[in-house]
């Protein structure tokens, strides 16, 4: 299955180019007006869930729902104040393709903004969050866990 990717290595910027609100056509998010994580996918998806190491702030709090047969993601970031306060929440959508580098396959996820991201499959229930090169964080936990 296409969707065996992993972790991002992302840190927190103010430049992110998600939206601070979910698209109102994307059917795998949904906020509501309490700031709640009523993020919900669809019932062909795949949900990752983690946290992984940032520069400028706690963490980011990924929630990724990906479609396999569409080859399409929607993503929540959540980039945190402290472990349980959210600073700001992102929401980006997207392709997913393989991709290859020295002779890794991975998972890159475009979104309709133009980032990308770059995931490892660890294991069957495990995404790991790499750069452009494939190469792993020296510190921290990149993981993403299934989720559903």
């Amino acid at each position: 299955m296409i969707l065996a990717a992993t972790a991002l290595l992302a840190s927190c910027n103010n430049n992110k180019n998600g939206n601070a609100t979910p698209p109102a056509n994307d059917s795998t998010a949904v906020a509501d007006s309490s700031g709640a994580d009523t993020t919900a996918a669809a019932t062909d998806s795949l949900v990752y869930e983690g946290m992984v190491p940032a520069a400028d702030c706690e963490g980011i709090r990924y929630r990724i729902a990906m479609d396999a047969a569409k080859k399409n993601f929607s993503m929540k970031e959540d980039y945190m104040e402290t472990e349980k306060k959210v600073k700001e929440t992102f929401y980006e959508t997207g392709k997913i393709a393989p991709y290859e580098k020295a002779g890794k396959k991975a998972l890159k996820f475009t979104t309709t903004g133009n980032d990308s991201y770059y995931f490892l499959a660890v294991d069957g229930n495990t995404l790991r969050l790499v750069n452009e090169d494939l190469e792993e964080g020296v510190a921290g936990n990149y993981d993403l866990k299934l989720a559903k």
